[in-house]
């Protein structure tokens, strides 16, 4: 064993200090879906009321089209138009800005934010969809779904295939192993060793909680040397309260999830703050700990307002309490536009509904017919009229001001009119108080009428119902003020503005998954009817996308690279056979979760070795046909916790509003997540931007990290607290005290050449010390490659 087995990452971060981080090609970038798709929806619907009326088709005005990314980068009589990467070189941007000579459009500068979006677009590589169909305007036929997106699997029911056979009998745990091998033996690719079980164990508790395994852990399963030890291990970890916290993070990305807006707690207002979000944070934990199936999960934040209570009572908090997913979306708060604010909110809650649940890119509509798939700007109108008819907004606003959150209460109707009558009864006594102290000669204290009024007002008092708990639900009905107030259907937005209102579109559902003979929405606003589609043991989608994403968690792709994506621009599964037989067994498992996991995780392909000889790299260098176990590096929230967790420091409270302090104990979980709030450690070790849906968080190896983890108080203090427990654990043998340190952090023993490393550090001159020379080994280790990456 040799010093790079503990080699610090930092060491090998500083060394890029002044490199340059290398461009993304262009074909990177056309192949990016989550950079399409900012296309799709903020890009192309620019450029479509913007530019082509000079720019497009019909007209051509300084030889510029801007109809291609082709034909953009080609440019007019003034030259290319776009530098992709390089917002400050392009002719475009300089238009825009009014910086040169180029003004553009004649109409008017765009606003700050149109601006943005265009320099972001151009800071990112420029990406546009290659595609037959140029930026339009809808024509207003009727839409017509092509024979491509007709036969796309993914919109085809789940197929009953059954396990393929194999040649090698013995190596199959279970189903899913007989559809890896079989891929795999196709192309003479032997599947890896089995994961030593110091490894899996590690890579099997943070999988399923987020943490370390304990030293005692480890023990106990390396002595249990029964068929079933493993098995026990996955049982134990999904019964933790840890479980639901790390599979709740991975569900937060998902749905733009954020505890405020503004990081500063001074500077919030609680009108618009979502304040209580912590609640949808909770509930989320709950639900998995819990094992709610996956399409209640569904249902409840989508319509869990409109839910019965199970036990009939006259409010149901959880469902008002998941609805929270509505209301806790990223948007301007106090746009002077309010009815472009409210279409930005729906379009909003359409697009993440879409992305996280059905796997569609659902906003690509709002401005044009979808561009790849079978949704129709009709389509989107008609699922905007379900959330223009849902209320989440109490008021919105002056104009430029903010708007203010509906809070609902989570007790019953009866509760509030009793507590009202309470008050009512105080206040009585307080006027028959004042009245008494106006009366010439003023009563004394000792007044017999006034102790009557002072004693019926203290117990009023002591009786008085607590204030009670809100929770940011939706409700029925639409935005006081705006121009869809109540439930109703709304016209389709020409271009995507509500200043131009075409025809109005009746509630539905999108006709290519349902088809025309569904029946009319006539009472609520229709998110029940969405909800309970979305959830059919029937939808082509659903069940396939929980599924990736279930196993993108395990193996840090999904068998769709692209979770939030599964139409014509994705790439479709490799293992497709093995996506369906999951996806049915799902709801054959009435859609738990937990089952799921622990099917996946008792396989032989969870618990390959990630090590194979070079010419099976070669072969497969992406691991596309998994025959062997990726290696990544742990999330930050992963990072920040097991320092904590080996330090004996983790604080293992659940739930309640999250605090604003890194140095907070807790776990990362309820260390706050601030969408204006992007220069902390969770954003440096890429956590997910609660602007939008994350389906996969980037993995960046920056200098920035690695003096972070060198310098910052944080991480010294827990090499400070991880040297006093070692000493407390085993105050004498220095051999022994290393073997212990290196089962905390590593869940493994030491090498005799890491021990002997580890004593020529000790053994330096201290200059504060020996216990600083435990203190800086050990800030060395928890820097370590080893520890922040899952083997």
């Amino acid at each position: 064993m040799t010093i790079t087995r503990f080699l610090p990452s930092v060491l090998l971060l500083v060394a890029t200090l002044g490199m340059p981080s290398p461009g993304r090609t262009g074909e990177a970038v056309q192949n990016d879906s989550a950079a399409l798709d900012f296309f799709e929806r903020e890009i192309r619907p620019l450029l479509v009321e913007k530019c082509l009326s000079c720019h497009g088709d019909n007209k051509v005005r300084g030889g510029l089209r801007l109809l291609t990314r082709e034909s953009a980068l080609k440019g007019g009589n003034s030259g290319a138009v776009l530098v992709p990467g390089q917002p400050g070189q392009s002719l475009l941007i300089k238009a825009v800005e009014h910086s040169g000579e180029l003004k553009m459009p004649p109409s008017g500068k765009l606003s700050q934010p149109q601006i943005a979006r265009l320099k972001r677009w151009v800071a990112s590589g420029a990406p546009w969809p290659a595609t037959s169909k140029p930026v339009s305007v809808s024509s207003g036929e009727k839409f017509q779904p092509t024979e491509a997106q007709r036969r796309w699997w993914a919109y085809q029911a789940v197929r009953a295939v059954s396990p393929p056979r194999v040649k090698q009998q013995s190596w199959p745990h279970n189903e899913i192993d007989r559809f890896i091998l079989a891929e795999l033996e196709k192309r003479q690719l032997p599947p890896a060793q089995p994961a030593a079980r110091h490894t899996l164990l590690r890579r099997a508790t943070f999988d399923l909680t987020g943490l370390p395994p304990t030293p005692e852990e480890l023990a106990a399963f390396l002595k249990d040397n029964s068929p079933e030890a493993f098995a026990r291990v996955v049982d134990r970890l999904l019964a933790s309260p840890a479980y639901g916290e790390r599979w709740g993070r991975h569900w937060l990305d998902v749905v733009r999830y954020a505890d405020y807006h503004d990081g500063n707690p001074r500077a919030r207002d609680a009108n618009c703050e979502p304040m209580e979000a912590w609640r949808y944070r909770d509930w989320v934990v709950d639900a998995f700990n819990r094992d709610l199936p996956f399409d209640q999960f569904l249902i409840h934040q989508i319509a869990g307002d409109l839910l019965p209570s199970p036990d009939g009572k006259e409010i149901y908090p959880e469902g008002l309490i998941a609805t929270t997913f509505l209301s806790n979306g990223a948007w301007d708060r106090g746009d002077a536009d309010k009815e472009k604010m409210v279409s930005d909110m729906v379009d909003d809650q359409i697009d993440t509904i879409g992305k996280a649940f059905l796997g569609l890119t659902l906003g690509c509509a709002r401005c044009h017919d979808h561009k790849f798939d079978p949704i129709s700007q009709t389509d989107y109108y008609a699922l905007a009229g379900m959330f223009y008819s849902t209320h989440i907004l109490k008021e919105l606003g002056a104009k430029g001001g903010n708007y203010t959150l509906n809070r609902v209460p989570l007790v019953s109707p009866s509760y509030l009119r009793q507590r009202d009558e309470q008050f009512k009864e105080l206040f009585a006594i307080k006027a028959k108080l004042s009245a008494l102290d106006r009366q010439t000669p003023k009563p004394t204290a000792d007044d017999p009428a006034r102790l009557q009024l002072v004693k019926q007002g203290e117990k009023l008092k002591a009786e008085l119902l607590p204030e009670p708990a809100v929770a940011e639900a939706a409700q029925e009905g639409g935005t006081p003020g705006g121009l869809f107030p109540k439930i109703q259907d709304v016209p389709l937005h020409i271009r995507g503005s509500y200043t131009r209102l075409g025809p109005v579109i009746p509630r539905r559902l999108p006709l290519f998954f349902v088809g025309e003979k569904q029946p009319p929405i006539t009472r609520g606003s229709g998110r029940r009817e969405l909800a309970s589609w979305i959830a059919s043991k029937t939808n082509p989608l659903t069940a396939r996308v929980i599924v990736n994403r279930v196993w993108q968690g395990h193996f840090g792709v999904g068998l769709v690279p692209t979770p939030n994506n599964f139409g014509l621009l994705s790439e479709p599964p490799a293992h497709p056979a093995l996506l369906d037989w999951l996806a049915a067994r799902l709801v054959e498992d009435g859609w738990s979760l937990k089952k799921l996991h622990r099917r996946i995780m008792l396989s032989a392909t969870y618990q390959q070795a990630s090590v194979v000889p070079r010419a099976h790299l070669a072969q497969d260098p992406d691991n596309r046909w998994l025959g062997r176990f990726s290696p990544r590096r742990l999330e930050a929230e992963a990072i920040r916790d097991a320092m904590l967790f080996t330090a004996g420091r983790l604080d293992r409270k659940r739930g309640g509003p999250a605090s604003a302090e890194l140095t907070s104990t807790r776990r990362s979980l309820y260390v706050q997540t601030a969408r204006w709030e992007r220069s902390n450690f969770a954003t440096l070790f890429d956590a997910a931007n609660p602007d939008a849906s994350v389906e996969k968080r980037t993995t960046s190896t920056v200098a920035p990290q690695a003096l972070f983890l060198l310098n910052n108080d944080f991480v010294l203090v827990q090499a400070r607290h991880l040297a006093d427990r070692l000493q407390r654990e085993v105050p004498t043998e220095e051999t022994a005290r290393l073997q212990r340190a290196f089962v905390i952090l590593f869940a493994r023993p030491a090498q005799p050449e890491e021990i002997r490393l580890a004593q020529e550090i000790l053994a330096q001159p201290p200059r504060d010390g020996k216990e600083a020379n435990w203190r800086a080994l050990l800030h060395v280790l928890l820097c370590g490659n080893e520890f922040v990456y899952l083997d």
